[in-house]
């Protein structure tokens, strides 16, 4: 499918300085950030025709330069064929044969509700819940009000915590308490007697990453879990395995997709394996993966088309790949293809835009580019150096494409909303920009009001919404509207992680007002200290973000809600070792490259 033509560009040229129109000082949004960090690096390139010349040799030497890496995720990994021919044979089979048994299982009165639930978390761990979102909500609805039978008599902490995990992950708060029949009287501590049972071990420390502020009992689970599962022994080499990978990395530390790759090769060596619901699991990853082939070529055959490589002056992010596969996380399901090429377009057309203000452009360059941008007139950027021309009519005419692509399927909503949190965004870079040209640490506070509209989660989430089609536009951009709390603390939890993880980078590049610096500055600390204040603060606000997680899930659609959950654990798996989106590593490829081997 092919959603955009090619955009024909003429050659940069050297112009005057821009005007710079006085700008009003508009308070700006508190969240955002996929953006930031994930981006368009690229090789090197010439630079001679498209250099902008500044009126001053000081000028052109105030220039941030910076040279990214090149991705590591490259071309050669789509050498995988898409072949078309197998999506209807494939989703014949889903469509006639697995997904009528399925519903069969769920609706069967023979299955008591502790069953179904433990048939609900096999079929969300092997990535097929989707295709039953409707039954599973009604099973769960009418579950969570007969809780209380449900856990009176119940002793197996495996099953304890595959209800506390299901019934959490679809918006109902289970009580925490409830793991406190599985410690001792006397101490209160949990009982050494779970270290022997692997699997409930297991399942209650995946649960423990559900919990929410004040929950000591799930912060006592999750470390009693982990330090014992870290020394645990095993006559299953599967299970052991299946054991470290969690270990490495937790199911919500992890895109959904990535997380099914691994357990299907889990389940298969399971004694008691369905064999029917395996076949059903690697069908639907088939089946993904063809669409995710499709999307990536799609994606990459774009770029290749506007080869703003060799039409820039400046070393860029280039991460078409790391975008989309990003985008993958946020959805993974087959049905969202459209979004996710809409949301990785203007995501690495924005990251060239951040990188702009960041690594390339002048402080009077990037107060032109500003103007224009708040302006948003296609017709008023003759006053724009070439290079930044360039750069605004590609996002402009992307904007205008996905206007016609999705009006034409009836959807008028999000354009506008995703216009004016560009503009919220590079008002922020702006400031970003200022404060570094000046070399000017501000206080922590004035740092993380600014810093969380650069990293631009919001935009993403935006992004995200422009492509899905099942969601109902009003609800959806209503809720966005009325600046949720989620998003404010998602967007402290991702600012603060990329401060500390681009702390050096980002003093060696100028920029000094990295939150670890400013908080290094104003409370007269090491970078030590500083780090471990803002990890409490990480932690904090990540369970700030689950209890708005329960607070809106009676009132608002999960398919739109799960977009800021999905797109957390994007964060937490790109951050993992360090910035994946500007030095993407082996672990992030590894990751990425098992979906398609």
């Amino acid at each position: 499918m092919s959603f955009f033509g090619r955009m024909n560009l003429p050659h940069a040229h050297k112009v005057p300085l821009c005007h710079i129109k006085k700008q009003t000082n508009d308070p700006s949004l508190f969240p955002r950030t996929l953006l930031q960090n994930h981006t368009l690096s690229r090789k090197p390139t010439k630079q001679d025709s498209f250099y902008v010349m500044a009126t001053s040799g000081d000028l052109e030497s105030t220039r941030p330069l910076a040279q990214f890496p090149p991705t590591v995720l490259g071309d050669h990994v789509f050498s995988a064929h898409a072949d078309d021919s197998k999506f209807d044979a494939i989703e014949h089979e889903i469509e006639s044969v697995m997904k009528p048994y399925v519903r069969d299982r769920l609706a069967s009165s023979r299955s008591c509700d502790k069953e179904k639930i433990r048939l609900i978390h096999l079929l969300i761990s092997l990535a097929i819940s989707h295709y039953f979102e409707e039954e599973i909500e009604e099973i769960l609805n009418q579950a969570f009000g007969k809780l209380e039978g449900l856990i009176a008599e119940e002793d197996d902490l495996e099953t304890i915590s595959i209800m506390f995990e299901v019934f959490r992950l679809y918006g109902h708060k289970m009580p925490c308490d409830v793991f406190e029949r599985f410690k001792g009287e006397h101490d209160g501590k949990f009982k050494e007697s779970l270290v022997g049972d692997v699997r409930g071990m297991l399942q209650l420390y995946e649960a423990s990453h559900l919990k929410t502020t004040n929950e000591d009992i799930m912060e006592e689970a999750q470390i009693f879990t982990r330090n014992h599962l870290a020394a645990v022994t095993t006559n299953h080499p599967h299970l052991y395995k299946h054991v470290q990978n969690t270990l490495f990395i937790p199911r919500y530390h992890c895109i959904e997709i990535v997380v099914a790759r691994e357990y299907i090769s889990f389940y298969e060596q399971e004694e008691d394996h369905e064999e029917k619901l395996l076949k059903f699991a690697k069908l639907n990853f088939s089946y993904c993966q063809l669409h995710y082939v499709q999307g990536i070529k799609s994606i990459t055959k774009w770029w290749k088309e506007l080869d703003l490589a060799s039409k820039l002056p400046f070393t860029f992010r280039d991460r078409n790949v790391e975008y989309y596969f990003g985008m993958m996380g946020i959805y993974f399901e087959p049905r969202y293809s459209l979004a996710r090429i809409l949301g990785t377009k203007i995501s690495m057309i924005m990251t060239i835009v951040d990188d702009t203000y960041d690594a390339y452009a002048t402080l009077p360059e990037a107060l032109c580019f500003t103007d224009a941008l708040q302006r948003w007139d296609i017709e008023a950027i003759e006053s724009l150096p070439s290079y930044m021309q360039i750069i605004f009519k590609n996002l402009w005419e992307i904007i205008k494409d996905i206007e016609q692509e999705m009006s034409s399927r009836g959807r008028y909503g999000g354009v506008q909303q995703t216009i004016d949190e560009i503009k919220s965004l590079t008002k922020g870079y702006i400031e970003i920009a200022k404060w570094a040209r000046a070399g000017h640490v501000p206080s922590f506070e004035e740092h993380l009001e600014v810093g969380v509209i650069t990293m631009g989660m919001d935009d993403m989430v935006i992004y995200s919404f422009l492509g899905m089609e099942d969601c109902d536009e009003k609800i959806m951009y209503e809720w966005f509207a009325s600046k949720p709390k989620i998003f404010e603390a998602f967007n402290v939890v991702v600012r603060l992680t990329n401060d500390i993880e681009t702390f050096e980078e980002e003093l060696k590049r100028g920029e000094v007002a990295n939150g670890v610096n400013c908080y290094m500055k104003q409370h007269g600390v090491s970078h030590e200290e500083a780090v471990k204040e803002l990890k409490k603060m990480i932690k904090d606000h990540h369970e700030i973000m689950m209890d708005e997680f329960f607070n809106v899930s009676s009132t608002l659609p999960r398919q739109i809600l799960m977009r800021v959950f999905n797109l957390a654990r994007v964060i937490k798996l790109f951050y993992k070792d360090g910035d994946g989106f500007g030095h993407p590593d082996e672990n992030l490829k590894a990751h990425f490259t098992s979906l398609f081997l």
